[in-house]
C-alpha cells in the first residue's frame, strides 16, 4: 500500500523530497487514529480537528500543522481514489496562514543601478582577485537587474546567455517558472569578457561543465558579494532584499501579469504580495512625513 501511495504522489508531481516529508506526517496521523481506535471509514471533520488540536498541545507550530494537514489531505485523497473512503473530510479544513514577515523598504531602481556601477568600478588586489571580481560583477548584475537569486545563478549555463539578442534564459525550478529576460546594455560587455576570458581563467582545474559560474557554493559567493556591497550601501539588507526590491520596482512600471512572468512566480498571488508591501511602505512614509500630526 505504501508503495502505491508513493506512486500516486509521483504521478501527481510531488518530488521525492516532498514525499519523504509527507510520510512523516502521514505516519503520525495513522498512528494517532490507531491509538484512538478510529477506523479510516469513520474519519470526519471533527476527528481531524481533534488530531490538529492534539498536535497543537504537543507543541507543533503553525507551519508544521499546516504541512501536516496538507499531507493528511493528500493521503485521504488517495484513499478516496482507491475507494477506501467515500469523501475526503480534510478537503475544506484550512489552518490560518502563517503571518508573513514584513519586507524591508524596497531599494529604488536608481540606487540599485548606482550600486552596480560602484561595485563594477572596483578592482581586485591580485590577478586572481581581479578575475573573481569580474565574475562577481556579472553575478551582481543578474541579481540587481534581472532579480535572480542564488538558486537561479547556480542553474544558469553558458547556453542560457544570448548576447546577440541581449537576453538570459532562466530555467524552471521547483518553486519558479522559466522565463527569458532582457539584459541591460551595461551588462553586455562584462558578460562577454567573462564568457570569453575570465571564466576560463577561473577554471584552473579544467572542470568540464557548462555552468555559468564554476563554483561549488553559490550561496557563499552571493553572500560575499552583498557583504561588499553593503559597505557602501548599508540600506541593502541581504541578498533576498535585492530580489524583493527589483520586483517591487518592476510593479511600478509594468502590469502585474508581466511582472509575474519576469519574477518567475507560478501564482499571481505571490506577485500581488509585493504590491501590497509597496502600499504598506507608502502608508508608513505618509504617516512618518505627513505635515499634519
Amino acid at each position: 500500500m505504501e508503495d502505491d501511495f508513493r506512486k500516486y504522489r509521483l504521478r501527481k508531481g510531488y518530488s521525492a523530497k516532498t514525499i519523504k516529508s509527507q510520510d512523516c506526517y502521514v505516519r503520525k496521523f495513522t498512528r494517532w487514529i490507531s491509538e484512538e481506535g478510529i477506523n479510516l471509514q469513520s474519519i470526519n471533520h471533527q476527528i481531524l480537528l481533534s488530531f490538529v488540536s492534539d498536535e497543537r498541545k504537543k507543541g507543533a507550530n503553525p507551519a508544521n500543522l499546516k504541512n501536516g494537514l496538507q499531507a493528511v489531505r493528500i493521503y485521504l485523497d488517495y484513499q478516496q481514489e482507491t475507494g477506501n473512503i467515500e469523501h475526503n473530510p480534510a478537503e475544506h479544513i484550512k489552518i490560518r496562514d502563517i503571518p508573513q514577515k514584513v519586507m524591508p523598504p524596497a531599494i529604488e531602481e536608481e540606487t540599485l543601478s548606482k550600486a552596480y556601477k560602484t561595485f563594477a568600478n572596483k578592482e581586485g588586489k591580485t590577478t586572481r582577485g581581479e578575475a573573481e571580481h569580474r565574475r562577481d560583477t556579472v553575478a551582481l548584475g543578474l541579481m540587481l537587474f534581472q532579480g535572480l537569486d542564488s538558486g537561479d545563478l547556480e542553474r544558469l549555463t553558458t547556453k542560457d546567455i544570448n548576447l546577440t539578442d541581449g537576453t538570459v534564459y532562466i530555467a524552471s525550478s521547483r518553486r519558479n517558472a522559466a522565463r527569458t529576460l532582457k539584459l541591460e546594455a551595461l551588462q553586455i560587455l562584462s558578460i562577454h569578457e567573462y564568457l570569453t576570458d575570465t571564466r576560463n581563467r577561473l577554471n584552473e582545474n579544467k572542470i568540464q561543465t557548462n555552468k555559468l559560474f564554476i563554483k561549488q557554493k553559490i550561496n557563499d559567493m552571493v553572500s560575499a558579494i552583498v557583504d561588499k556591497l553593503t559597505e557602501t550601501y548599508p540600506e541593502i539588507r541581504h541578498p533576498r532584499h535585492i530580489r524583493q526590491s527589483v520586483i517591487a520596482n518592476w510593479l511600478k512600471k509594468h502590469p502585474i501579469r508581466q511582472v509575474q512572468y519576469m519574477a518567475g512566480h507560478r501564482q499571481v498571488t505571490t506577485t500581488e504580495r509585493y504590491r501590497r508591501e509597496n502600499l504598506h511602505d507608502l502608508s508608513r512614509q505618509l504617516i512618518k512625513y505627513h505635515p499634519i500630526k
